[in-house]
């Protein structure tokens, strides 16, 4: 039903937690965060079988795919803002932009 493994969704998280926290400390190692260290102690608390304590074969995995999602989602989200809330387009800007042109400007004097 699930069709990720453990490892590569675990792999994932740890990227995106690196790239999350990259700029933030410099070159402190991943091992080294509490988060990395959480995760890491659940997935080998729950190496045995997801459904050690009644719930759905797929669950552990359905929920760190969901935390990467999110984790991904924020990413981006974050490098859009960044990207796009530089300056204010001018109207002419926009227009060439989305390939309309806009009429002359002609002032009666």
């Amino acid at each position: 039903m699930f069709e990720r493994s453990s490892l590569a969704l675990l792999r994932s998280l740890a990227r995106e937690l690196r790239l999350r926290h990259s700029s933030s400390s410099g070159s402190k190692r991943i091992l080294d965060r509490p988060l990395v260290r959480f995760l890491l102690s659940e997935y080998r608390f729950n190496r045995v079988t997801p459904a050690q304590y009644c719930r759905g074969p797929d669950e552990m995995a359905w929920i760190a795919d969901t935390y990467m999602q999110y984790l991904r989602a924020q990413r981006v989200c974050r490098e859009l803002s960044d990207e796009h809330q530089k300056q204010e387009k001018t109207v002419q800007q926009t227009a060439d932009m989305i390939g309309f042109r806009l009429p002359p400007n002609n002032k009666i004097d």
